[in-house]
């Protein structure tokens, strides 16, 4: 049964207010402040209805010990005069509604149903956000000291929400795993995860995409304006992928923004305020790009506040194996076919290869193996071809070929575009190139996609 504390000095209000909900609820009663704030700690009732006007300590006062106490606590404040001033107060500070004396009994049995419906309500809706956080947030595999390493920090990072973070590491990584893993971890678990590739916008579109435009802002916008990434990311987290490919014009307003934590659509007066966690992650080495000038400095220092650095995966070769049998086991079951053993050539190949894709040319590999290799072993057969684009991307041709770098360029773009399907930003994730060189080689090799 549901209980409910009345807390009232008058003892014929207590009296008639008992009468009417000990039929369907719990009741406990209080006729102070201090003992009514007592009894909440004791008993933690479903719902209380608070008297503005107490002998001891106002309501109001009581409100903000409760609230104090259970950020959650379901209070409906009870008053003989309607103060409107007195009532605006209570519902900021966090009471559910108000009755005014004297109380019919219908309309009591209706804001107690309502209170309590509304409360159930909520805690369901945590429920399902809970349970779809963990569906979505993505476990991060590896057991070597450098993942454990990071996973305590990204763990430290559950207690903050909008604390900035850069994550650095070669593509393939998995930052966008630890950028997700993050946004999941936190209490922005509710909001929307927005990713933004940076890299795939272009230079006169970054301001208008990140932060919107205004009404009528300029040629071809839309009449009624846009949101911008910032504003679609509320309560959520933004993550700003290969931020180093952005300009340094954007750079300064995303200073300005992670600075004032606000900012003005493009086209528009209007100051819009930012609500969501930053995140930003690049493949390349800021500290280079800064001494080059292609960086902010301060903004570096801005985002800097976390910094994780995510190795490649041939500097952490005992989570190999394990992350092999993750993806084997992943894909047997998406394919409804599974390796059940790894050939001990097979573990040696994988363990001997460099990985120059990382974790994403591992899962890539495999999920081709799941689909279309047969057998319950997985054997060095079923993967070494899928190693020459990558091979020679590092090493050149074999000894015994003559080595054309134009060539073997141009081949290796060909691939990677075959492979991604005409994907110019999947293709250089792939190649480890920034998506406007590659477009640059593209041209000039004139390759069509």
């Amino acid at each position: 049964m549901q209980s409910i504390l009345i807390v009232d000095d008058e003892k014929s209000v207590l009296k008639a207010l008992r009468m009417i909900l000990e039929s369907k609820y719990q009741v406990i009663t209080a006729r102070q402040g201090s003992s009514a704030i007592k009894l909440f700690d004791q008993e933690r009732p479903d719902l209380v209805l608070l008297d503005i006007s107490l002998p001891d300590m106002t309501g109001i006062d009581v409100l903000k010990k409760l609230k104090e106490m259970d950020p959650g606590a379901l209070v409906v404040m009870v008053t003989a005069v309607e103060d409107i001033h007195t009532i605006v107060k209570a519902v900021k500070i966090g009471a559910y509604d108000y009755l005014v004396k004297p109380i019919k009994s219908q309309e009591l049995f209706l804001a107690v149903k309502n209170a309590l419906e509304n409360k159930a309500l909520k805690n369901q809706l945590h429920l399902m956000q809970q349970s779809e956080a963990n569906r979505y947030k993505v476990e991060i595999i590896g057991k070597s000291p450098e993942m454990h390493e990071l996973m305590v920090v990204v763990n430290k990072l559950s207690r903050s929400m909008d604390t900035p973070v850069l994550i650095v590491g070669e593509s393939g990584t998995g930052k966008g795993v630890f950028a997700r893993n993050i946004h999941y971890s936190t209490s922005t678990r509710g909001g929307p995860f927005v990713t933004v590739n940076c890299a795939a916008i272009a230079k006169d579109l970054v301001e208008s995409e990140l932060f919107g435009y205004g009404r009528g802002a300029f040629t071809g916008a839309r009449e009624e304006g846009k949101k911008g990434h910032f504003e679609e990311a509320e309560g959520g987290t933004l993550f700003l992928d290969e931020i180093g490919a952005m300009s340094l014009d954007a750079q300064a307003k995303l200073l300005s923004v992670l600075e004032d934590r606000k900012f003005k659509r493009v086209g528009s007066s209007k100051e819009v305020n930012v609500k969501a966690r930053v995140i930003a992650a690049t493949n390349s080495k800021i500290e280079n790009a800064i001494e080059k000038g292609q960086f902010r400095k301060d903004l570096f220092f801005r985002l800097n506040v976390v910094k994780l650095e995510v190795p490649p995966l041939r500097d952490r070769k005992g989570d190999i194996l394990l992350l092999t049998e993750h993806f084997l086991s992943h894909y047997g079951s998406k394919f409804g076919k599974r390796f059940t053993n790894i050939s001990p050539e097979a573990k040696d190949a994988l363990l001997q290869y460099h990985w120059p894709g990382n974790v994403r040319e591992l899962r890539n590999i495999l999920e081709r193996v799941s689909l279309l290799e047969d057998g319950d072993t997985l054997l060095p057969k079923h993967f070494l071809h899928s190693f020459d684009l990558c091979k020679e991307k590092v090493s050149g041709l074999k000894a015994d070929h003559t080595l054309d770098y134009g060539q073997t360029v141009r081949n290796l773009i060909k691939e990677a575009l075959k492979r991604t399907r005409g994907n110019v930003v999947e293709s250089a994730k792939l190649l480890n190139m920034p998506v406007h060189k590659l477009r640059y080689r593209i041209k000039k090799l004139g390759l069509k996609y």
